[in-house]
């Protein structure tokens, strides 16, 4: 209510238009002198009020406010600034009792509740905060600071499904806003949307250029979309805008580590543990760190003994807790088993580490379930769970099990996990009874897996994905088994099978796994056969041979250095690798040029780095080679089974192990065992011998060609898988009864 005279309403002009002028010290006066002319007039007192608090006064602010609610107690909007007031003086009971109160008055008062909401979430009451979000919105919907918060508060809780609805309005409003882009960047990381992630963060970043924040959000999304290399210049301006915040500095050495400029990597963990030396993630990912690609043999034993220190400072922590079980989710040892050695222990051990999270963490979870296999009385309930069910390698592999299996005696459950479904996916899901594509907390995709109360599950790539080793280490079917996804053991002791191929493996395998080992015939699976290319044939005439090499050059050791120059010394050969990561390339090339050097040989002439290209491109490619080297101790996969579909011989080692022996086992199916080299000096001179030979090579062209579909069609592996299936969920079904 304005004054009643002249003299009063002019004054009262005045001190607004000062105040909207932004000349606070005019506005306080005319206020002040406002209050003395009309000492009942709630509105000047409210004004003056606002004035102090603009101009920094917080004390004088909350005196006047409060004689404006003495003198209009229901007034929301004083409430509210009073409320905002005591708040910055500390008293957050006071604000939050007056926040109450306005909206007591005015329940549609979007202002108070998100205020509110920001009170009790600074609280850690999280349930309050996310009611008193929703009454914002309730009152007005197109709130975007509260729709952001409220989205970001659910995103915390793993409720990314919920989150979406808030926080993609909230950047539909607000295009322009670098934190609605940001903030629904870092919903897209956590949803591994990250091509979509980069594009909202790269926006966020031209909007705010000063925000760490979004910086910290592009970083994130460019090495989850695996570029390490073009993450680095994002995180490292992250990091110079926020040098005091850990997770930057955490994100960058993951980048470094990834990007293979290891040293880097070190300091940079070193740094995140001096800024928080208490936070479990930065504890993990520093003591489970291996270099991508090792200077030598000696880096490599002491990568090891590092990896061995870290994992037992880790099981020598305090009682586990939430934040050690979201670091077994978030962390993986995948890079260690690139390493040469034989690890299985140390996976057991990091399978036990998991465990015994898990156990303290979700007891009600490790316990057997309360059903007992088969006894629904319908078709056999089998489950796979896995991220990589597109167009992948292990889907390439293990497709087959989910399509093949007679649908009129197993019924069919799929947790899709990944982020990238494609015509692979949708191609399973309409052929199985059950599709999920999980998009909540790990609790939710845990309770969904049990609640399906399935005789058998089945895990196809624990290892690749780490929430998957967390998830295989609770207890939620009666049956529990591993695929070959990742072809190491997963050192965990509620996995009970790994299912395996006959001819993977060596006789002494059983020691290489905690689970009971299975053998089903042949490799185990009936993997997809690449398109030949049409119109391509058999090698052109060059000057000289041309050899590949298809593997990630992470897989190669120090020690296959000196045979790749030797091979290239003695034959005169163009080698050619593939770059996946500009860093990597870079520190094994350096690597290699030491080897090669000493052979005599200058890089520039003999060895060449092939951008990756796309799939047809790339199998007219393999097709024209020479010979395709495979890496020894963790031999190719789907790349060799592109190269022997394509017909081009590969040479492999026999590995110990069946991550090493992959390639020698699809020699072995083909009856070309003369591709498989006892030891290093065997490879060489089977691999000059060859390259020197062009009619033994075509000759193993014919015969691998000929006898193709060994690898891709082999009969005996789907009855061997669903006799297994039986068998195992009939064992359980007699042991539960018991």
């Amino acid at each position: 209510m304005q004054p009643t005279d002249r003299q009063a309403r002019d004054l009262f002009a005045k001190a607004q238009a000062h105040h909207r002028a932004g000349q606070f010290g005019l506005a306080e006066s005319h206020y002040l002198r406002l209050t003395k002319l009309d000492p009942r007039n709630a509105d000047a007192w409210h004004l003056l009020g606002v004035v102090a608090y603009q101009m920094g006064k917080v004390d004088k602010a909350i005196a006047h406010y409060r004689r404006a609610v003495e003198l209009r107690p229901r007034a929301a909007e004083m409430l509210n600034n009073l409320a905002l007031a005591l708040r910055a003086k500390g008293d957050l009971a006071g604000a939050a009792a007056l926040f109450a109160q306005a909206l007591g008055v005015r329940p549609e008062y979007a202002a108070a509740a998100y205020n509110l909401g920001l009170l009790h979430e600074q609280a850690r009451d999280f349930a309050a905060a996310e009611r008193a979000y929703r009454q914002a919105l309730a009152g007005d919907p197109d709130a975007v600071h509260a729709l952001t918060n409220l989205g970001n508060l659910l995103r915390a809780s793993g409720r990314l499904d919920e989150a979406e609805r808030h926080l993609s309005r909230a950047q539909m409003l607000a295009r322009t806003d670098a934190a609605a882009n940001g903030n629904l960047a870092l919903l897209r990381i956590d949803q591994a949307r990250h091509a979509q992630a980069r594009e909202l963060a790269e926006t966020a970043t031209r909007l705010d250029p000063g925000d760490a924040k979004w910086w910290e959000a592009l970083g994130t999304a460019l090495r989850l979309a695996q570029d390490a290399d073009g993450a680095l210049a994002p995180l490292q301006t992250a990091a110079r805008l926020a040098p005091g915040d850990a997770a930057i500095h955490l994100q960058l050495a993951l980048a470094l580590t990834d990007s293979g400029d290891f040293e880097a990597a070190r300091e940079a963990y070193a740094r995140t543990r001096a800024l928080a030396p208490h936070w479990p993630r930065a504890r993990w990912q520093q003591a489970l760190a291996v270099p991508s690609v090792p200077a030598d043999e000696t880096a490599v034993a002491a990568a090891l003994r590092s990896f061995d220190d870290g994992i037992a400072a880790l099981a020598d922590e305090p009682a586990a807790d939430e934040a050690a079980f979201e670091c077994a989710q978030s962390v993986g040892v995948f890079a260690m088993h690139y390493l040469p050695g034989d690890h299985t222990t140390r996976q057991r051990r990091f399978g036990d580490l998991v465990g015994a999270i898990a156990s303290a963490v979700r007891p009600s979870w490790m316990a057997p379930p309360p059903w007992r296999a088969l006894a629904h009385g319908g078709r056999l309930r089998v489950g796979f769970v896995s991220a990589y069910l597109h167009e992948h390698v292990v889907e390439r592999y293990f497709g087959g099990w989910i399509a093949g299996l007679d649908a009129s005696r197993f019924e069919r459950y799929v947790w899709y996990t990944g982020a990238t479904p494609d015509a692979r996916t949708a191609a399973l899901r309409a052929v199985v009874d059950h599709y999920v594509e999980p998009a909540g907390s790990f609790d939710a995709l845990a309770a969904s897996v049990r609640a399906s109360e399935l005789d058998v599950l089945i895990y196809l790539d624990v290892g690749l994905d780490p929430r998957q080793q967390a998830l295989a280490a609770l207890r939620l079917a009666p049956v529990q088994c591993a695929g070959y996804g990742h072809p190491i053991t997963t050192g965990l002791a509620t996995i009970d099978c790994y299912l395996s191929g006959d001819v993977l493996e060596p006789d002494d395998a059983e020691a290489h796994y905690r689970e009971r080992l299975v053998r089903l015939p042949g490799l185990g699976c009936v993997p997809r056969a690449p398109a030949v290319p049409a119109g391509v044939d058999a090698p052109e005439a060059r000057e000289r041979p041309r050899v590949l090499c298809l593997q990630n050059l992470l897989k190669l050791p120090p020690a296959f250095d000196t045979v790749l120059a030797q091979i290239l010394a003695a034959s005169g050969a163009e080698l050619v690798l593939f770059d996946r990561s500009a860093g990597i390339s870079r520190r094994y090339l350096a690597r290699l040029s030491q080897s090669l050097a000493r052979q005599g040989l200058d890089p520039a002439n003999c060895v060449r780095i092939d951008r990756v290209r796309p799939y047809a491109e790339f199998l007219a490619n393999v097709r024209q080679a020479d010979l395709v080297l495979d890496s020894p101790g963790f031999s190719g996969g789907g790349t060799s089974l592109d190269a022997l579909g394509v017909g081009t011989p590969v040479l492999a080692f026999d590995g110990r192990f069946a991550r090493g022996r992959q390639t020698a086992a699809m020699l072995r199916l083909l009856d070309v065992p003369q591709l498989i080299a006892a030891d290093d000096a065997d490879y060489v001179a089977k691999a000059v011998a060859l390259l020197a030979d062009e009619q033994e090579r075509a000759m193993l062209r014919r015969a691998i060609e000929s006898r193709r579909d060994a690898l891709f069609h082999d009969a005996a592996v789907l009855p061997a898988f669903e006799a297994f299936l039986l068998r195992a969920a009939q064992a359980a079904a007699e042991q539960g009864a018991d």
